[in-house]
């Protein structure tokens, strides 16, 4: 802890994994207390959904925590980041697209979670009657998100793992206490009538669009999230493994979509930071606008740390540190430009609502690779040597899958910039978010080399 992690995006030794399996729980959870977590939930409402069915959204869109607790079971294994064990079914060259995209897309979520922070610094100071739009002011906000984490990011892994527990602990009796606050105040016996008028089709599209929404979150994980674990043992159990990133992430994720919404069916929840602050004592606000700064921190500090190996796989030659320092430069001139320039976050917004068309067939192929070669991976795959035919064949049939997975997405999607034809047949129910995945996992599995692995496959 508190020294610099000298690991990169190469594979983890046996001797130095020293995480254990009981920091799996308040490291995601310390992570996950966001207001991005909030805000995806709020959308059912809006979508013409009354507060029942909302809840019933929560619950069905966060279910693709699953794949996350499976790929984590790969990262333990591997004891590699995704962008870099994703290279021995995608090939080298071809994975740095991937490892791209992944770091664009760690990008577009430090901004906006330094946004949010940053706003909710800004509202803070305005309260106590100083200027929330003066050059110092925007420039401290920026400071405590980007420089808190950024540099738990740049410090590493143990220190990551150590510090989430605290955020785990204080954002969650904050949390809680808002929740409590707040649920009395909706009129429970009157939400499941005369809220929403849909129903047939209509209702059905509405609820799998707004699932969609919910699960852009555990599908953005999969890019990223199972790098967060593979400090555990090699030999730590799968089952163990799952069930403790599955349920840590699944449960505590119903409760803040579930509060989204219920905030959602109160008020005005477009900005579900100052749409907050109708509904609770200014004690409490203050309090609330302090987990807000907090959470920020707390899920960028992994985001940095990941989009910094994503890095190292696209190529860069920098250290994982320097990789990390750069990454958190790049996000803080886009902070910059938003709160001084523009506003950009619907361009970001935009980027967020196409990604789960790339994620979802992304992961769909290397979860399906994993899980037939049971996690064991040849060197020479991770790391090609010239004249490499082997991998080539592979990456050829997992870019065949790839595509499917994505041509499905795009026909099944709906996002602010693009209606797919079938989402449109469909009366706008969106798919994407199901069938992306499935598909390329579903061809990969019947075009997949069907042999056992060479006999230097190893799990490391």
């Amino acid at each position: 802890m508190f020294g610099v992690e000298s690991r990169g995006f190469n594979h983890i030794p046996e001797a130095e994994r020293n995480m254990s399996p009981r920091s799996i729980g308040p490291m995601w959870l310390g992570a996950n207390i966001n207001m991005f977590s909030v805000s995806v939930g709020c959308a059912a409402i809006p979508l013409g959904l009354n507060l029942w069915q909302a809840l019933a959204v929560c619950v069905v869109g966060n279910l693709p925590y699953a794949y996350l607790g499976l790929a984590s079971v790969g990262a333990v294994r591997a004891g590699l980041p995704v962008t870099t064990f994703s290279r021995s079914v995608y090939g080298l060259r071809g994975n740095v697209v991937h490892a791209l995209l992944t770091w664009a897309a760690s990008v577009c979520f430090e901004v906006f979670n330094a946004v949010f922070g940053s706003l909710a610094w800004l509202s803070l100071l305005g309260m106590i009657g100083m200027n929330r739009d003066g050059v110092a002011e925007k420039l401290s906000a920026i400071v405590i998100q980007l420089v808190l984490g950024g540099g738990i990011a740049v410090f590493g892994h143990a220190t990551m793992v150590y510090l989430q527990r605290f955020f785990a602990v204080a954002l969650g009796a904050v949390f809680l206490l808002v929740l409590a606050w707040t649920a009395p105040q909706a009129h429970w016996s009157q939400i499941g009538a005369g809220h929403a008028s849909l129903g047939g089709l209509a209702l059905f599209a509405a609820f799998m669009t707004a699932c969609g929404v919910v699960a852009a979150q555990p599908v953005s994980y999969l890019y990223n999230g199972p790098d967060w674990v593979r400090y555990l043992p090699s030999q730590t159990s799968a089952s163990g493994v799952f069930h403790r990133v599955f349920w840590w992430t699944f449960l505590p994720s119903i409760v803040l979509t579930g509060a989204g919404a219920l905030w959602a069916s109160l008020g005005d929840m477009s900005d579900p930071v100052a749409g907050l602050k109708p509904l609770l004592p200014p004690w409490l606000y203050v309090v609330f606008i302090f987990s807000v700064i907090g959470g920020s921190v707390a899920n960028n500090a992994p985001t940095f740390y990941s989009s910094g190996l994503s890095l190292q796989a696209a190529g860069l030659r920098l250290s994982r540190w320097g990789a990390t320092s750069l990454d958190i430069a790049i996000s803080a001139a886009a902070v910059l430009y938003i709160l001084f320039v523009q506003d950009l976050s619907t361009v970001l917004n935009d980027f967020v609502a196409l990604l789960v068309a790339w994620s979802g067939p992304y992961a769909g192929v290397w979860l399906c690779d994993g899980l037939l070669r049971r996690w064991r991976f040849d060197l020479r795959d991770i790391h090609p040597q010239p004249h490499a035919a082997r991998p080539r064949r592979r990456a050829t049939r997992a870019w065949i899958a790839y595509g499917a997975g994505m041509l499905v997405a795009a026909l099944t999607m709906k996002s602010p910039l693009y209606q797919g034809p079938i989402n449109r047949l469909l009366g706008g129910m969106d798919l994407s978010w199901i069938l992306g995945l499935l598909v390329a996992a579903g061809v990969y599995a019947l075009i997949a080399p069907r042999r056992a692995p060479d006999a230097e496959a190893t799990a490391f």
